[in-house]
């Protein structure tokens, strides 16, 4: 059986196709990821543009056709933050299954935190140590504390990288104020994180894709094993190494961060506040270790496909 899964998030559409055998295996086929801006502009009205939809539709234009190219048995779509918080939504779920017949599942935090969760599983970034999963999105960020066999706690903060752009429009690099500002504002949203963290003694951070996949791209290019790492579906960051590249983009330019080998294009403007909010959580837990795991939401529903009654 193959399967399409789509994962319609605020700042980016993910595809994944994958063959799934008679034994529950599975076997990677095609992974697309498009840049739609869902959300751009719309978060503080909560109404996602005409724009917007625009973009929308010509991404799902393409991932549907690939799923049908590979002749797809099933095709699971999910949305996120800036389609559940859009007043109009409903109406962009609608519009899809008009035009392309499919359904969309709009999902809460608290399920997004679920599939990411076994997502990070299935790319055994997890292990017997108590581990805070952190998932940073442009609508909304998870945060998740497990080990590779259990959940502790989760929730989902409407904090998102683009959503926090937005509210703030800082200055290209930060200035000073900027950075006190919204590191004040950022660690008082997400408290009970930092309480949560040091009560389960959670002590390894996992870094869910998005913005820790171009962390890892960065530092394996001036490394030299790039190529080694794209093909792991986990991997451990050299903290000292990663720290120090936090501080780097937090205080870059926009100039600066475009010259960097490794660095997406498409994260390029947002990079530093992802910059800006891992190095708080790092400040305000007891992490040793930080690990990234290239699985996210879409293959925590392929896990659950997978195993259905795990």
């Amino acid at each position: 059986m193959k399967i399409g899964i789509i994962d319609i998030g605020s700042n980016t559409f993910n595809l994944f196709i994958a063959e799934i055998d008679q034994k529950g295996s599975y076997t990677p086929i095609y992974r697309s990821k498009v840049p739609v801006k869902l959300g751009e502009g719309s978060f503080e009205k909560k109404y996602i543009t005409e724009e917007a939809m625009q973009r929308a539709f010509v991404a799902l234009d393409a991932q549907i056709t690939a799923i049908k190219n590979q002749y797809c048995d099933r095709i699971m779509a999910f949305a996120t933050s800036a389609v559940r918080n859009a007043t109009n939504g409903s109406q962009f779920v609608q519009k899809v299954k008009e035009r392309f017949g499919i359904s969309i599942h709009v999902i809460d935090g608290d399920r997004e935190a679920q599939l990411i969760f076994r997502g990070t599983r299935l790319a055994g970034a997890l292990n017997a140590r108590k581990s805070l999963i952190m998932d940073i999105g442009g609508g909304s960020i998870e945060f998740i504390i497990a080990t590779e066999n259990e959940l502790f706690w989760k929730r989902s903060y409407e904090l998102g990288v683009t959503r926090v752009l937005e509210k703030f429009k800082p200055s290209d690099p930060f200035s000073e104020a900027e950075l006190s500002t919204i590191r004040a504002f950022y660690t008082d949203a997400i408290v009970d994180v930092f309480t949560a963290a040091n009560e389960h003694q959670a002590t390894r951070l996992v870094g869910s894709s998005g913005s820790f996949d171009t962390f890892s791209d960065v530092l394996a290019y001036r490394n030299g094993n790039y190529l080694e790492l794209q093909e792991q579906k986990s991997s451990d960051f050299d903290l000292s190494m990663l720290k120090a590249h936090l501080d780097e983009l937090i205080k870059s330019k926009l100039a600066e961060r475009e010259k960097m080998p490794g660095m997406s294009d498409f994260r390029v403007k947002m990079i530093a506040m992802s910059a800006l909010m891992v190095r708080t959580v790092l400040e305000n837990t007891n992490m040793d270790a930080v690990t990234l795991s290239r699985y996210s939401l879409k293959e925590g529903a392929l896990f659950e496909v997978l195993r259905p009654n795990t």
